[in-house]
C-alpha cells in the first residue's frame, strides 16, 4: 500500500511536470499566434486523458513487472530533462 502511494505521487508529479511544461510562456506564446482548430484541440485534451489514465494503469503494474517500471523510469527522464 505504501508503495502504490509513492507511486501514485510519482505518476502525479510527472503528469504535473508534464502539464506545467506544456503551459510554458513559450508555448503560450506560440499557440497565441496561431489559428487554433476546435476539433484539434479537443483530440489533444482526448489524448493527454488517455495518458493520464495510462499512467495511472502502469503504475500498478509497475511492481509486478520490471518492464513496466523500466519504461516509467525512461519517461521520467524524458519528462525532466
Amino acid at each position: 500500500m505504501a508503495l502504490e502511494l509513492v507511486g501514485g505521487a510519482f505518476l502525479s508529479s510527472l503528469f504535473q511536470t508534464l502539464i506545467d511544461k506544456m503551459a510554458s510562456s513559450e508555448v503560450l506564446d506560440f499557440f497565441r499566434k496561431k489559428n487554433l482548430n476546435p476539433v484539434l484541440l479537443k483530440n489533444l485534451e482526448i489524448l493527454l486523458i488517455s495518458a493520464e489514465a495510462v499512467l495511472d494503469d502502469a503504475e500498478g503494474k509497475q511492481l509486478g513487472n520490471p518492464y513496466v517500471r523500466k519504461w516509467l523510469l525512461q519517461l521520467k527522464e524524458v519528462i525532466y530533462k
